[in-house]
């Protein structure tokens, strides 16, 4: 049998089809919604919890929890063909935010980039928004021993392209990038900053790239919502790449 938070979810999906509330509307407070169905705070927020997995609502902390408006779904594709330069795009209208600062590599990075713990690296995140409703997260890592880089001037892409432009201009070429995805829940803070619970699955990407003498040269941690994206990977020439997405 269905739990009761499963019918409350019912119904509340069935409001935000027939109109009830209009998409970017905010829904009522969870505690006055705990009282139309006569269930604890903890019960309604299980409901919620399933409509916003779903992609239909989005909590934002401090505000409450809002119809989300449709949009296009990102596309992350990979179009380095024939030795031209990896670019990531999207097919969204996406504002990108960048805050980037000096870190003390942690086991995690230090597995990534192949230094040692405790070594310095610029960090740099990125944000994509589509609207008010973040859309995805990259922090971009580079190790202090391979380039001292500046703050790109204008962040115009969701996937951190800026800090491969900034490698060039430094003179650090990029051989060869290696990218490995999987699926799994997000933490609190990711959570958190892309508006979704911690029981919506998102796609995770490790992306390594090296240079010429196989020295990793950019680290790079995605975390892209999994009901919002795709993941293009292309081969062949360009005129094939481009007859296999029409």
């Amino acid at each position: 049998m269905a739990n009761r938070y499963e019918h409350i979810a019912d119904d509340l999906r069935h409001l935000i089809a027939v109109g009830t509330w209009p998409a970017g509307d905010r829904l009522p407070a969870e505690q006055e919604l705990a009282a139309r169905y006569k269930v604890s705070t903890p019960t309604l927020r299980n409901a919620l919890e399933v409509l916003q997995s779903e992609g239909l609502i989005e909590k934002r902390h401090g505000s409450g929890n809002f119809v989300r408006r449709p949009g296009q779904r990102m596309v992350y594709a990979n179009t380095r063909l024939h030795g031209t330069e990896r670019r990531a795009a999207t097919n969204a209208a996406v504002s990108v935010r960048c805050d980037s600062r000096t870190v003390e590599a942690d086991g995690q990075l230090s597995l990534l980039l192949h230094i040692e713990v405790g070594s310095p690296v610029a960090e740099y995140v990125f944000v994509g928004h589509q609207g008010a409703s973040p859309r995805s997260l990259a922090r971009i890592y580079v190790p202090h021993a391979v380039a001292r880089l500046g703050v790109p001037e204008a962040s115009e892409s969701a996937w951190g392209d800026e800090v491969r432009e900034l490698l060039s201009a430094a003179g650090v070429r990029v051989t060869r990038t290696t990218e490995r995805v999987t699926a799994r829940f997000p933490t609190t803070t990711e959570a958190q900053t892309l508006h979704i619970t911690t029981r919506s699955p998102v796609l995770a990407m490790e992306r390594v790239s090296t240079d010429a003498t196989e020295r990793v040269v950019e680290g790079a941690l995605l975390v892209l919502p999994g009901d919002r994206t795709e993941i293009l990977f292309t081969t062949g020439s360009v005129p094939e790449r481009l007859e296999a997405v029409r």
